[in-house]
C-alpha cells in the first residue's frame, strides 16, 4: 500500500544569509541553514546560473529571488527539475549537456548558500529529467520509505528501451531498484513526472505527445530505516555526501518493465503536442505545460488542464494567448490555494508567471518573478 505524507519544515533555529546570484565557479560563498521557510516557498532550478533560486510565498511581482543554492561545492551543472521528499529534502536532477553527464543530488531542508550535497548518484551519459518523490508504506508492514521517480534517456539501450522512468529508494542512492520502459510503455523522451493521491505516476512525453499514468513498482526488499544527521549552521562546507549507516539494503537493477500504461491522455482533441513539465494539485486535476500546443492554429505555449482522472482524447481547458505572456513553459506547479506557478524560459531570460486560482483563457499573471538566468523545473515546499 502506498500513501502520501506532507510535513512543514523542521523549526531550525540561525542566523541565515541572504545571497546574490552566484555561478558554478564561485566555491567561496557562505553556507547558512533557513531562514524556517515555510509551507509553499518556490524554488526553481536556474540552468544558467548553476543554482536554485528559492522565492518565499506570496512575493510581489517582479520580485527576484530571496535565496539561491549555488556555489562550486553545490555540484549543480545544469539543474534541470526539482522535488520534495516527506522531510522536505530537496532533490535536484543535473544534466551537464557538455560532457553528457548527468546526476541526481540531495540536499538537506533548509539549505541555502554554497552547500555541499548530502547525496550525490552519477547517472553517467542516462540524461535524467523530472523527478517526483512518493511514501511508500511496505505491504503487511509499518515500515516507511521516500521513494523516487526520474524519467531519464538512456542512449545505451537498445531503440524502444532508452526512453524510460527509474525508481530509487532514497535513504541511499546507489542504484535503481527498477525502471519502466520499452515499446508497450509508450514512454518517448519522458520529460515531467508527478503522483496523484492514488499513487499514480503522471508522465509527460516530450516527444510523444502524451501525458502516460503508471502504477509504481513495489520495492523489494525494504531498505532498513536510517537516521540522517540535523543541518548545521556552521558557516564552513560540511561534506553531506557521505554514506548514511546503517546502510540500507536493497534490490539490484531489475530488468525493465515493458509495461502498458494503465491511463493514456493522447489525441488531438487533448492539445498535447510538446509537453515538458506537469503536476496535480489537490483536487486532482492534471495541469501540462506545453511548449507548442495544438489549442491554438498552429500551435502556442500553453498550461493545458484537464480533469482529474482523464483517460484518451480528453479536451482541456488551458491557459494560452499573448496577454499570458507564455514563450516556452517548461515546468507547472499549483500550491495549496490552487495558485499557478509557471516557469518560461523565454528567450533565455527566465521567469515564473503566477496565475490565480481557476485562472484559464487568454488571462494576464497575477505576478512575474525574475530570475538572472533561464529557468526549468519548479517546486513548491510541502
Amino acid at each position: 500500500m502506498l500513501r502520501r505524507l506532507t510535513l512543514g519544515f523542521a523549526g531550525v533555529v540561525t542566523a541565515a544569509i541572504a545571497i546574490a546570484a552566484c555561478s558554478s565557479s564561485d566555491a567561496t560563498q557562505s553556507i547558512s541553514v533557513g531562514p524556517n521557510f515555510t509551507s509553499q516557498t518556490l524554488y526553481a532550478a536556474d540552468v544558467t546560473q548553476n543554482a536554485v533560486n528559492i522565492y518565499t510565498p506570496n512575493p510581489k511581482t517582479t520580485a527576484g529571488p530571496q535565496y539561491q543554492i549555488g556555489g562550486g561545492s553545490t555540484s549543480l551543472a545544469g539543474p534541470q527539475y526539482l522535488t520534495f521528499d516527506s522531510a522536505s529534502n530537496l532533490w535536484v536532477t543535473n544534466w551537464l549537456s557538455s560532457v553528457t553527464s548527468g546526476e541526481v543530488l540531495e540536499f538537506k531542508a533548509e539549505a541555502t548558500g554554497n552547500v555541499i550535497p548530502y547525496q550525490t548518484f552519477s547517472t553517467g551519459n542516462v540524461r535524467p529529467r523530472g523527478i517526483a518523490d512518493v511514501l511508500y508504506t511496505f505491504s503487511g508492514t509499518t515500515t516507511t520509505a521516500d521513494v523516487l521517480a526520474v524519467a531519464v534517456v538512456d542512449p545505451s539501450q537498445s531503440a524502444g528501451f532508452n526512453s524510460g522512468v527509474q525508481f530509487f529508494t532514497a535513504a541511499l542512492l546507489t542504484s535503481a531498484y527498477q525502471t519502466i520502459a520499452g515499446p508497450a510503455t509508450g514512454l518517448n523522451v519522458p520529460s515531467g513526472v508527478a503522483f496523484d493521491a492514488k499513487d499514480n505516476l503522471y508522465v509527460s512525453n516530450l516527444q510523444g505527445a502524451s501525458v502516460e499514468v503508471f502504477s509504481l513498482p513495489s520495492v523489494t526488499p525494504a531498505p532498513t530505516p536510517t537516521a540522517t544527521p540535523t543541518p548545521s549552521p556552521t558557516p564552513s562546507p560540511t561534506p553531506s555526501n557521505s554514506t548514511p549507516t546503517p546502510i540500507p539494503t536493497t534490490a539490484a537493477t531489475a530488468t525493465p518493465l515493458n509495461i502498458a500504461p494503465v491511463a493514456t491522455i493522447s489525441g488531438s482533441a487533448s492539445g498535447i503536442h510538446q509537453p515538458t513539465g506537469l503536476a496535480l494539485d489537490t483536487n486532482g486535476r492534471i495541469y501540462v505545460a506545453d511548449q507548442a500546443s495544438t489549442v491554438c492554429t498552429p500551435s502556442c505555449p500553453a498550461i493545458l488542464i484537464f480533469p482529474a482522472g482523464s483517460n484518451g482524447a480528453v479536451t482541456p481547458q488551458s491557459i494560452s494567448g499573448t496577454n499570458t505572456g507564455l514563450t516556452a513553459p517548461t515546468d507547472v506547479k499549483v500550491d495549496k490555494s490552487f495558485n499557478i506557478y509557471v516557469a518560461d524560459e523565454k528567450a533565455g531570460q527566465g521567469v515564473v508567471y503566477v496565475f490565480a486560482a481557476g485562472a484559464t483563457g487568454n488571462v494576464a499573471p497575477v505576478a512575474t518573478l525574475n530570475a538572472t538566468g533561464a529557468l526549468i523545473g519548479l517546486a513548491l515546499t510541502p
